[in-house]
């Protein structure tokens, strides 16, 4: 979706799966770390969006808390 982030269709879909991330803790301490770098990498094409933006905040915080990630 990040390879195409002006198209509404992707942008809509980024937004969507956002919003589950940020508001589901379990689906973000599930991601093995390739899986979260490139979330983190593909959450960054839309830094103006709030979803996005709560979404890559809480991955964030876990990046904080847990070494094996950085």
């Amino acid at each position: 979706l990040s390879k195409w982030p002006d198209t509404p269709h992707c942008a809509d879909a980024a937004n969507a799966l956002a919003l589950r991330l940020a508001n589901d803790r379990n689906l973000r301490y599930v991601l093995k770390p390739q899986e979260f770098g490139n979330t983190l990498n593909a959450l960054s094409k839309w830094p103006d969006t709030p979803d996005c933006a709560d979404a890559a905040n809480a991955l964030a915080s876990r990046l904080a808390d847990e070494r094996g990630l950085r």
